[in-house]
């Protein structure tokens, strides 16, 4: 049976990512756009390596308001023709409502 996952696309959302527990998103500065959301996880663009089963804090931010966070890994990444890369993070914890 496969299951269907709503994939979102919502303007004006960043996502700021860390990598150990004493993360603060108040002073780390890297915001990466996301490509779209769903209630299991999000799909961004970034310049940053990150590997896959890296396990990551995320801040979802939408119009500059802290709206979600989380606990994620990173399941996947790819590239386009343009070498932009893209990542994939699955929740771990706390899923969305949508």
């Amino acid at each position: 049976m496969k299951r269907s996952e709503q994939r979102l696309k919502i303007n004006n959302t960043y996502l700021v990512i860390g990598r150990d527990a004493d993360f603060n998103p108040s002073i780390h500065n890297a915001h990466y756009p996301i490509q779209n959301l769903s209630r299991g996880g999000i799909r961004f663009s970034c310049n940053e390596h990150f590997d896959i089963d890296e396990k990551v804090n995320v801040h979802l931010y939408i119009d500059e308001k802290l709206s979600h966070k989380a606990s994620g890994r990173i399941c996947y990444h790819d590239e386009d023709n343009s070498q932009n890369s893209y990542y994939g993070v699955s929740f771990l914890d706390n899923y969305l409502h949508i």
